[in-house]
Formats: structure tokens, sequence, C-alpha cells
């Protein structure tokens, strides 16, 4: 019974958003009787799959101490490359991986930029978001595109009675986290984001691990668009504006550290969940959509200061013995410069 009681705190303590997201779901299915059938948490979980898909991308970008503010983008642009390669008549065995690729580029570009020159993450991919945005209007002339049958598949198709997008979300999900628990890769991702100081000098390949995570992002963005624009059943130019917020407060509600170095998969999975019930919640209680965007809004800025002052009072403590918060003994590197990078 000990036994079980620390398995269960521990594992409550590695991921509080659980039984917050579990609470939640309660509350609402008492309040509002079609919230809490099967159908309808089918749904939530369809509607967090391109979600889930992206803010793993993004969980290796901000393991590094980075920031990726074309993600949303990198979704449009991708959806018009799906939607353009399917009207000239491309099958879908082609566009799939033509979608796949654009992303990787994306992502790879990003990286290169981030990576090679030492930008800050937060004006590259704010440049290359209207680089991205501009590119896929030019692609659909600023038109809605419906996406054809032969690829709306994998938004809404099922597997042995499960939706695609729910089994692709999972595929991905435990693929992450199988690269942060069980590779170098996602060793180094960790240490970069500590302290990428430290790391260089340990000889670590530091510009190749930031180039693999922006690039996988990239990756991830156009796999996300697949199923999100296969799902909607167009593609508009309103699709993937203000997505780089919610992947992010996704990624940061799931505890990973805007700061680097610290952060899970799984909590990502339950931050995306928790958003997406969160929205579909609101449309049954009959809220205004834009309380969705205060929300959003307002758990960020809480996950920000909630690290600004861990971080903070880590360095604190750490001055005193002369030590950084990796444990190097060298002067505290600060936080500012390294989040943004």
């Amino acid at each position: 019974m000990n036994a079980a009681a620390t398995w269960v705190r521990d594992g409550l303590r590695r991921q509080p958003l659980f039984p917050v997201l579990l609470v939640m779901s309660v509350v609402l299915s008492a309040s509002y009787g079609g919230f809490g059938t099967t159908a309808n948490f089918r749904n939530i979980a369809v509607q967090a799959s391109p979600l889930i898909i992206s803010a793993v991308g993004m969980t290796f970008v901000i393991m590094t101490s980075g920031i990726d503010l074309s993600v949303g983008s990198m979704f449009f642009l991708a959806a018009a490359v799906e939607t353009s390669s399917a009207l000239v008549g491309e099958p879908a065995v082609l566009v799939f991986p033509a979608v796949i690729a654009t992303g990787l580029v994306m992502g790879t570009v990003n990286g290169l930029a981030v990576g090679l020159t030492r930008v800050p993450a937060l004006i590259v991919t704010l440049a290359t978001m209207q680089v991205y945005r501009g590119a896929g209007g030019h692609i659909t002339g600023q038109q809605d595109i419906n996406v054809p049958a032969s690829l709306r598949g994998i938004g809404t198709g099922t597997i042995l009675g499960l939706p695609v997008p729910i089994l692709l979300a999972a595929a991905v999900a435990l693929a992450g986290g199988m690269v942060f628990a069980r590779t170098s890769f996602g060793r180094h991702l960790q240490a970069v984001g500590s302290n990428r100081d430290a790391a260089a000098d340990a000889g670590l390949p530091v510009r190749r691990v930031v180039i693999g995570a922006y690039a996988l992002a990239g990756l991830l963005a156009g796999l996300g668009s697949l199923t999100e624009a296969a799902r909607l059943g167009a593609v508009q130019p309103s699709i993937g504006q203000g997505y780089e917020l919610t992947v992010i407060t996704a990624v940061v509600l799931g505890g990973t550290s805007l700061f680097g170095g610290r952060g899970s998969v799984t909590g990502t999975v339950l931050g995306s969940l928790l958003l997406s019930a969160v929205q579909t919640g609101l449309v049954f209680s009959g809220a205004s959509p834009y309380v969705f965007d205060i929300v959003r809004g307002s758990v960020l800025l809480a996950a920000v200061l909630a690290a600004a002052l861990r971080w903070r009072g880590l360095t604190d403590a750490l001055r005193l013995t002369g030590r950084t918060p990796s444990g190097e003994p060298r002067a505290p590197h600060h936080p500012t410069s390294s989040a943004l990078q």
C-alpha cells in the first residue's frame, strides 16, 4: 500500500496537470450534460491531435531555450502546398511526403539561422513567420481552397475504430518521449538548454542539436497541418493565425521551462488536451470565443512569471556557491539572453 501511494504521489508530482484535467472534466460534465459523453471526449482528442503533434516539436525547441513564432505560418504554408499539389493532380502518396518535407525545410531554415548565427530566435522566427505566411498567401491567392476527398482520410478516417488524428498524435508523442528518454539527442537537448556555453565546452554538437530541434519542429508542424486541413476540409487564409501562442502555451502549461533544459512530452500532451477541453467547455457554456484568448494569454503569462521567479530564486541561491544552475563553477548565465537563442 505504501509503495502504491508513493508511486501515485510521484506521478502526480511529475504530472500535476493530470488531476487538473480530470477535475475539470468532471466539473464540466456535471455542468453540461453533453460534455461528459464518449463522443465529446473523442472529439476533444481529435481536435487536440494537430496541437499535440505541433507542440511536441515546439517542446524540442523550447528545451534548447529557444522559441519558434513561425509555427502557425508553417501550418498555413504546408497546407497551401498540400492543396496546390493536389489540385495539379499529384496523388496522395506524393502529396503527404511533399508537405512534410516542406515543414522540414522551413524548420531547418529557422534552425540554421538560429544555430549558425546565434541571432535571437525571437527575431529569426518573427521574420520567417511573415515570410512563410506571405508565401502561403501567394500560393492560395488568399482564397479558401477545399481539400480533395482523397486527402481527407488523414483527418477524418479511422483505423480499427480509432480516428487517424488520434493515432498519429499518439505515435508522435510516443516517439518524442523515446527521443527524450532514450537517445543522446534528447540528453543533448537538455544540456544545451541548461547551459549552452557549458555544453559547447563539454564538446557537445550544440549547433547540430539546435538545428535538429528546429528541423523536427518544422517537420511536425507539416504533419500537424496535414491532419488539421484534412479535418476541416478546406484551407483558409486564416489557418494558423495565432496558433503559435496556443502551441507555446500547451508546452509551458505541461511543465517545460521557457528557459530551457527541463520538460516532458507527457506534460505537453496533457497541456494540449487541457487547452482543447477548455475551448470545448467554453463552447458548451456559450461564452464568447475571445474568452479562450484571455485564458490562453493568462496561462502563458503566469507560466512566464513563474519560470522567471523560479530561475531568479535558483540563481540567487547558487550565486552564493559560485555555481550556475547547471552546476558549472562559472558566473551565472543570465536567462534573458538564453531564452531568446
